[in-house]
């Protein structure tokens, strides 16, 4: 009987007073937006709770750590300097907001940066030796230098931008395939949007690199050192390296094109 009172007085407590001893919280929700830092911070509109008490926007967390902004008012700023985020590092930010409302991110482009730069000087030596001076960097983003190759553009080297104002200067160094090489420079962005600048040409001497497959062993040997790519019947890459032998072993039988030095073969794989 007592047992009985007790369910049924608590079956009539208050909502909140219920909420208030921990009892979670129904049809919290979240806007969230992710990036990398770039050195500046977010800023948001915050409405009003739509019964009037408050403001929509109660909670913002940092890579999962709450923060110490001031989310009860109009419009606030996300302090991701305080958070101390590390310049070209990827960051999430979640803003927990009560239902019938959301805040909105002003700018959210700052930490969804698109590639872009200006450069100053490209230059390329017959050796394959690659310097170039940027300026204006869109955020830390790679440069990807790409040559022509097998009839189409080929990443050959990825240096990681420093990003920023004024001018930066970097070294690079390819492989030159035998006679004419055209290289490009671009900068890639998190969602592999390219921008691209520049061209350089050199002709090479270099020697032509020969390959021979070993149908028993199941591999392909190159007389040198040459990136490569293995290519099926239906265009798809199914294998790409760097070095003096492909191992085929897992690549299943049919026809396929091997690309490599500045030559495209055929084999059969049986």
């Amino acid at each position: 009987m007592i047992q009985l009172l007790n369910s049924a007085f608590f079956a009539l407590l208050p909502l909140s007073l219920m909420l208030a001893t921990g009892a979670p919280l129904q049809g919290q929700q979240s806007v969230e937006i992710s990036g990398l830092y770039q050195g500046e911070n977010l800023l948001v509109v915050n409405e009003t709770n739509p019964d009037g008490v408050g403001f929509c926007c109660y909670e913002v967390r940092v890579n999962g750590q709450l923060t110490a902004d001031e989310v009860n008012s109009h419009a606030f700023e996300i302090d991701l300097r305080r958070q101390g985020m590390v310049l070209g590092k990827g960051l999430s930010v979640r803003l927990m907001h009560r239902p019938g409302c959301a805040p909105r991110v002003l700018n959210p482009e700052v930490v969804k940066p698109s590639p872009g730069f200006e450069l100053l000087d490209f230059e390329v030596s017959s050796t394959g030796d690659v310097m170039w001076t940027s300026s204006e960097e869109r955020g830390r983003m790679p440069f990807v230098l790409q040559q022509f190759k097998w009839g189409k553009w080929v990443d050959v080297v990825r240096v990681d931008g420093r990003g920023g104002p004024g001018e930066r200067q970097y070294s690079a160094v390819m492989v030159p395939i035998p006679g004419e090489n055209i290289l490009r420079l671009t900068h890639l962005a998190p969602d592999g949007t390219l921008q691209v600048k520049g061209e350089a040409r050199f002709s090479a001497e270099v020697p032509s690199v020969e390959f021979n497959y070993i149908q028993k062993q199941q591999k392909i040997e190159f007389s040198k050192r040459t990136q490569f790519e293995i290519v099926d019947a239906f265009g798809t890459v199914v294998l790409r390296g760097n070095g003096e032998q492909a191992v085929l072993r897992y690549l299943a039988r049919g026809e396929y094109f091997v690309n490599f030095g500045a030559r495209s073969e055929t084999f059969k794989k049986r």
